[in-house]
């Protein structure tokens, strides 16, 4: 653990954005240039598209004074589209805005003008051609507008990037040292927010309290490529606050300033991902999220992170593969999966590996015929050979054990690394209700609402109405096969809309010595089930593996794990909490540990599971607790939600200096930005 300088970001990232705005500019101005010589030809030269005359004017007046109004339209839209393709330039950007603005009023002004010539027609005996041709000028004037109108959202979005005020906002490691003085200063908690797909309060400052929330959506550079000549060597520094792929909910987040994209783009690769690619690289690393393999650990990758602690100290962390107990007391170790309790991550070095193309295939079938592969037995046809031996090294199952449904949808891929591979790219079927349109994921998220208001056990009538709809999704025997590149295909649930289709779950890691016992528990909790889905639920249950982690607070440290995730659609209506503590009370037994970002036992009522059971199931509990209490001496990072679920209690030394502040009436809300 060593000092550095703080480190100064490249212009990379300013100039990808310029790049991603460019082409936005250079396609308007080609949309423009294009329209603008078919409407100078039609205007001068009606018959060479077939007209024999000018539209509806027929005296040589009319076609003057038409000729006066559209003539300076059309030229300056030419000089709009021309100073788009030759004279756009980063100092010329506001300028060109303000003439993408003229330009969208005057398509606008055009497009009111044909519209009226339009309406104008019907009244008289005008020929069914004139009146295409006046339709035809409108729409195009519509769709210029519309062209226009996306290139100046775009100017203003790289102008004046949209911040959420709630947050500050540090553009530099300098700000966010400063960001965590001044709430040690004051008292005040400090916590870190990434793409938010955890469980809020434990992203979060408390309620009510004095506190600064950061979002580090301005913190997203890659600051080094690390590349030897003999490609032995392949590292990349990111920021923290670079999401892996593009963020919906982040404004200022798209692909090209993703970190996948750019992996990708220079031939770079991680050996693993998890579902989804929204979160942030720091978000990611803090709850110990990983993908479903145990041949491929994302956790090796990672072997650098820079950490700023809770006084404003900055550490470069990193393995030391010299000192043979290096594990059992570097902070490295501590702060691969941290829950933000550490410090702030500020950036993050992976060693990857070339890109690769992932080949699979996905099937439904019965869970008793499932593609040679026994859920409940051991063995070599059991889980755990599936998992660790099977020569497909990304594997994921989706159960849906409900009676009268009781499939699974498999999914398994290898890694392709021919170099052909790369242009094919079939379309890739994933979960049902996931990759579906829009409008499917619609009429989904009305079903299960509409189910809700029966929460389980079920009626009849909703029992039957349930398996209709899972069977008609679940078509027993399809098989769809698949290519595509690694940064594509690992992340199954980036089509998912949160909106639409908002699942919550608790997750549960479990030795994967204990794969048939755990599924013969389940499948004998289910079957007990008389059909009204009280154990089942109307949803599925997620089935995965996760690579053995050197991570002192990974759910998946020292062993490879399975995975149970019990999936609950989001409602206002049932209780989500009791319907999770059923499986902790029956997979108890097996000793499991569970994803930190999910949900987690209600530490206010009496708890078999809660801190004491969860101390227990990790050998390095109390050389993390050492590493956090040294390095958040005052409790900054410390939220009463990990409090209570790490049992820390009595009152933090941050929290002290909020009451004293209190007492001599002298605390005020900290402005998330400072000043």
């Amino acid at each position: 653990m060593t000092d550095a300088p703080v480190l100064r970001p490249s212009s990379n990232h300013e100039a990808m954005l310029w790049r991603s705005l460019e082409k936005k500019v250079k396609g308007y101005g080609w949309i423009t240039l294009t329209g603008t010589l078919l409407a100078s030809v039609f205007l001068a030269h009606p018959r060479l598209l077939g007209r024999r005359r000018f539209i509806v004017r027929k005296s040589r007046r009319q076609i003057r004074a038409f000729h006066l109004i559209e003539a300076p339209v059309i030229a300056y839209l030419g000089f709009v589209s021309y100073y788009a393709l030759r004279r756009v330039d980063r100092a010329k950007a506001r300028r060109f805005s303000v003439l993408v603005d003229t330009a969208n009023t005057v398509a606008l002004a055009f497009f009111a003008f044909e519209s009226a010539s339009l309406i104008a027609s019907f009244p008289h005996c005008v020929p069914q051609g004139d009146r295409r041709d006046l339709t035809r000028g409108a729409l195009l004037s519509l769709v210029a507008a519309g062209v226009g109108l996306r290139v100046q959202l775009a100017l203003n979005d790289y102008f004046h990037p949209a911040l959420d005020p709630r947050f500050a906002h540090p553009q530099t490691e300098e700000e966010l040292i400063q960001l965590v003085k001044r709430a040690r200063a004051l008292g005040a908690q400090l916590r870190v927010r990434g793409s938010t797909h955890c469980v809020h309060p434990a992203i979060f400052t408390d309620e009510g309290e004095q506190h600064i929330n950061v979002q580090l959506d301005r913190y997203t550079r890659i600051l080094e490529w690390n590349e030897t000549e003999d490609g032995q060597r392949m590292r990349v520094t990111v920021q923290a606050g670079c999401h892996l792929g593009v963020d919906p909910g982040d404004p200022l987040s798209n692909k090209e300033n993703s970190l996948l994209y750019q992996l990708e783009e220079k031939g770079w690769a991680l050996p693993d991902l998890g579902g989804i690619t929204h979160q942030t690289v720091g978000g990611f690393l803090s709850t110990g999220s990983m993908g479903g393999t145990t041949r491929h650990d994302l956790g090796r990758a990672i072997v650098g992170i820079r950490l700023i602690d809770g006084t404003g100290k900055v550490h470069d962390l990193a393995p030391n593969p010299d000192d043979p107990d290096d594990q059992a007391h570097n902070p490295f170790y501590a702060a691969g999966v941290s829950l933000g309790l550490l410090g702030v991550i500020s950036t993050v070095t992976f060693e990857c590996e070339p890109r690769y193309d992932l080949v699979g295939r996905q099937i439904v079938q019965r869970t008793e015929k499932l593609d040679g592969l026994q859920l409940f037995e051991s063995g070599e046809k059991g889980l755990q050979h599936f998992f660790e031996e099977d020569g497909d090294t990304y594997a994921r199952l989706l159960w849906w054990p409900q009676k009268g449904v009781d499939k699974v949808e498999l999914w398994k891929a290898r890694r392709d690394y021919a170099a052909e591979s790369k242009t094919r790219r079939p379309a890739l079927n994933r979960r049902p209700f996931v990759q579906v349109p829009r409008i499917l994921q619609f009429l989904v998220n009305t079903f299960y609402n509409f189910i809700a208001h029966d929460d389980p056990p079920y009626m009849p009538l909703t029992q039957r109405l349930v398996r209709l709809v899972l069977n008609a999704y679940l078509r027993e025997g399809e098989t769809k096969e698949f290519r595509g590149p690694w940064h594509e295909i690992l992340p199954m649930d980036n089509g998912v809309d949160d909106k639409l289709m908002p699942t919550d779950f608790t997750e549960l890691f479990i030795p994967i010595e204990r794969s048939a016992e755990v599924m013969s528990k389940l499948r004998d909790f289910f079957e007990q089930d008389t059909g009204d889905m009280k154990r089942t639920g109307p949803y599925a249950f997620e089935i995965y593996s996760g690579h053995e982690s050197v991570f002192w607070l990974s759910p998946s440290h020292g062993r490879h794990s399975i995975r149970v995730d019990v999936f609950w659609f989001r409602t206002d209506k049932g209780n989500r909490q009791q319907f999770y503590a059923r499986f902790w009370e029956l997979l108890r037994p097996f000793g499991f540990r569970l994803h930190w970002g999910k949900f987690q036992p209600e530490v206010e009522v009496e708890s078999a599971v809660g801190p004491e059971y969860l101390r227990q199931q990790y050998p390095m509990w109390d050389a993390f607790m050492a590493v956090r209490q040294k390095m958040d001496p005052e409790g900054v990072f410390l939220s009463s939600y990990w409090k209570r679920h790490l049992g820390l209690g009595g009152g933090s030394k941050a929290q002290e200096k909020r009451k004293q502040g209190a007492e001599v009436g002298r605390v005020v809300r900290v402005h998330p930005l400072g000043g």
